[in-house]
């Protein structure tokens, strides 16, 4: 028998709950001119997920269509981004997010979102996963909208200005409480996210909704009817000192991390970090998995990416690039604890990508050369 999921927390339950910290005002930039726009699609257009929601100012009059959204906001950990709807910039800015098939855009109850974006924007949407619809999945019987689930998963209070929330957000200038208020909905949907991911990292996604990590360089897919269609593989990997482990993943690797969970201030940590779709589970909990793991990945520009690291002179680790016997690059590299990531690359792959960047620069060097003479 499946069992139940816990109990929704209940109004009276949350209103007990300690204060849920959303982002510092300074954290939050309102994007309302082109040049803004272009500046934070290419900043959002790497990111893996983003917490997403809409705002629209409120309609009065009985079957009044909705001219809206006014507001569209995406959140990283760090930071949120208010597009007000005004220029082609800013439109084509968010239609750009929102058509990126491989950038998750996480919300609660996003099913009018999509329908006011299609009626605004047009198409396509990808990527848009309502976490509701998730909570759902997982046997909650009635709707969970981001309060309610911040309480579940956080145990802490969320607050929404209902008077915020209905005000004018066409208005010319956004008013402190709106920024914070719009920003702080789509930061509470990506930590929601997180956690739902770090519970059980195979929760099934919305439908059309993409893995977070993307499909490696040489593998192939087969949708042959097999029911098992795998959307993402994240390995992990025992540790024992989290900054021991940050230091060398994050500091000499160059990964990135994403997000770190703990049940309590005394509790095991659980951290996240990635790198170009290299995902990986760090966890510091006994009974998660055993150390000296080791860890294929195949990737390109393999040889770039040692000259990289090889400069910095890690003091504890030189890695080499090898042949392997089957034909490939290959450069292990050993965390402080055991665990060995082997990164593999083809060598003739390798090869042509290294013969067509000098290619690249030879004809760059002759256009300068060019340009140089002719002046």
């Amino acid at each position: 028998m499946t069992p139940l999921p816990p109990p929704l927390p209940t109004k009276e339950q949350i209103a007990l709950l300690p204060l849920f910290e959303g982002l510092e005002f300074d954290r939050i930039r309102t994007v309302d001119d082109d040049d803004a726009a272009a500046q934070a699609l290419a900043r959002l257009l790497g990111e893996p997920v983003l917490g997403f929601d809409t705002e629209s100012r409120p309609t009065f009059v009985r079957d009044e269509v909705s001219d809206g959204p006014h507001v569209v906001q995406f959140a990283t950990l760090d930071q949120a981004w208010l597009f007000r709807l005004r220029t082609p910039g800013c439109r084509q800015a968010v239609s750009a997010l929102l058509a990126a098939k491989d950038l998750i855009k996480a919300g609660f109850g996003l099913e009018n979102d999509r329908t006011q974006l299609m009626r605004s924007l047009g198409g396509p949407l990808h990527g848009l996963l309502d976490l509701d619809a998730v909570l759902r999945r997982q046997g909650h019987r009635k709707a969970v909208g981001v309060k309610t689930a911040v309480a579940l998963l956080f145990g802490q209070r969320f607050v929404k200005s209902k008077k915020v929330g209905t005000s004018n957000w066409s208005q010319p200038e956004l008013t402190e409480a709106q920024q914070r208020y719009a920003a702080n909905d789509a930061y509470a949907a990506l930590r929601v996210y997180q956690a739902l991911q770090a519970a059980d990292p195979t929760h099934p996604l919305a439908e059309g909704a993409p893995a977070a990590q993307p499909e490696a360089p040489d593998s192939h897919s087969h949708d042959d009817g097999d029911p098992l269609q795998v959307v993402q593989t994240t390995p992990l990997l025992r540790i024992f000192d989290p900054e021991r482990a940050l230091a060398f993943y994050c500091g000499f690797l160059g990964f990135r991390l994403d997000w770190e969970h703990r049940f309590d201030d005394t509790a095991p940590r659980y951290l996240q970090v990635s790198r170009g779709g290299c995902v990986l589970h760090l966890t510091e909990h006994h009974g998660d998995c055993s150390p000296a793991a080791t860890v294929f990945v195949r990737c390109r520009g393999l040889r770039a990416y040692h000259r990289t690291i090889a400069a910095q002179r890690y003091p504890f680790m030189r890695p080499s690039i090898e042949s392997a016997p089957w034909g490939d690059d290959l450069m292990t590299v050993t965390d402080p604890f055991g665990n060995r990531i082997r990164f593999a690359q083809d060598t003739r792959e390798a090869d042509a990508a290294e013969a067509a960047a000098a290619a690249r620069g030879r004809r760059a060097a002759a256009r300068m050369q060019t340009g140089v003479g002719a002046a």
